[in-house]
């Protein structure tokens, strides 16, 4: 209830009174004054003068008030000075919003009609699709038709060309392959005289052995850097062949055969690409002693895959595990060692497909310590040495209590 006193302007209020205030007094003290000296307007008399006076006094109030309302409201000004442009203002509006509410209204009526017009086309637009969609597959299947045709067309005029270079073929085939029958023939008592070799002799090398490898390095390498590379894996294969069969005089060894477009290729690759790179050269096929091995030179990009000390693999056994599981533990965790390393960047042996070896002895002791022990173990794998791309993986094993 007493909100409404906190919306009223009370200043407002206390000035109109402060000012009516001033205007009587003002007026009170003119009267008075021109009332003791007896003073008369437009030779009325004073009593009529006084009139007067109290008349313009209530005048000035009047006037007073209206100019206060006016400085302190804009409403106010509006309503006594615009009245009459706001009437017409409003209603001009009137006029322009009932035209707008009749235009509103035949718009509304436009657009029901033009949605009914609108469900119309597309029901008419779906029923063309239709029909299109009809037209363009039986046109498709008519082109595919004509298309089957053309080629049934165009194959039966080239078989019967065909048929006839056939027949011309045939004839001249017939004629070269009687000249092969006898090359063949010279190639099977070859391959006969070569197995029979292999079944007497000592198997040399085997294919895609690895007969020996190494490291080059250099900013830039040169050709003859290459070259002697090249020549001394030569040595190094025919020392191995030589240890293999147990001759000391390695120079009674042929050296092995390095195919010419693999040393050209090596040569290219390492001349213009500075770094580290691997060199290996593998067998092309099985040889046996007495006979030259043929071999490739290939090379690959060498870096740092594993750091020396690196925990590749952890597992933990309790005592008391049953010696079947921990191998079956410990070489699963070789397995996947090996597929790991692999992934990893490790060049697998081509021959034999892994990536590295642990030396039996340790690998053994480590079986039989987590059989026997008491409590439990932790089983870490760890690189004995920086692991390069070229391999091979050398791990030992460690035990240690978890």
């Amino acid at each position: 209830m007493f909100e409404i006193f906190h919306d009223i302007n009370w200043v407002l209020i206390g000035a109109l009174i402060i000012v009516s205030a001033l205007v009587s007094w003002a007026g009170d003290i003119i009267g008075m004054k021109l009332g003791k000296k007896r003073i008369t307007f437009l030779k009325l008399r004073p009593r009529y003068t006084s009139r007067i006076i109290s008349v313009f006094t209530g005048v000035g109030i009047a006037l007073a008030t209206i100019f206060t309302l006016s400085v302190a409201s804009e409403q106010v000004r509006t309503a006594l000075f615009s009245m009459q442009v706001i009437q017409r203002q409003l209603l001009s509006t009137r006029e322009e919003l009932k035209k707008n509410e009749e235009t509103i209204g035949r718009m509304e009526i436009d657009l029901f009609q033009s949605r009914g017009d609108l469900s119309e086309k597309e029901e008419e637009l779906r029923s063309v699709e239709r029909q299109l969609e009809e037209g363009t597959k039986n046109l498709a299947e008519t082109r595919a038709k004509l298309s089957a045709m053309t080629a049934m067309r165009d194959k039966t005029r080239a078989e019967q060309a065909v048929l006839q270079k056939e027949n011309e073929k045939l004839l001249s085939e017939s004629k070269k392959l009687e000249a092969s029958i006898g090359s063949l023939k010279k190639e099977a008592e070859a391959l006969k005289s070569g197995l029979q070799r292999l079944r007497e002799g000592r198997i040399a090398a085997f294919s895609d052995e690895i007969l020996a490898q190494a490291v080059i390095t250099g900013t830039p390498i040169t050709e003859a850097q290459v070259g002697e590379y090249i020549e001394r894996l030569r040595r190094e294969a025919r020392a191995l062949l030589a240890y293999r069969f147990g001759i000391r005089d390695a120079e009674r060894i042929m050296l092995p055969e390095v195919t010419e477009d693999s040393i050209i290729a090596v040569r290219s690759i390492l001349t213009r690409n500075p770094g580290r790179w691997l060199m290996r050269l593998t067998a092309l096929g099985n040889a046996v002693a007495g006979e030259a091995v043929s071999a490739q030179i290939e090379t690959h990009r060498s870096s740092l895959v594993y750091s020396e000390g690196k925990t590749l693999y952890t597992h933990t056994f309790e005592p008391g595990t049953p010696r079947q599981e921990i191998e079956e533990t410990v070489f699963r965790a070789l397995r996947s060692l090996n597929q790991k390393a692999a992934g990893d960047g490790v060049m697998r042996d081509p021959l034999t497909g892994n990536v590295g070896s642990t030396d039996t002895g340790e690998f053994i002791a480590v079986l039989d310590s987590i059989e026997q022990t008491k409590e439990a173990l932790s089983l870490e794998i760890v690189t004995e040495r920086d692991i390069y791309s070229e391999g091979p993986l050398r791990v030992k094993c460690t035990l240690k209590k978890p």
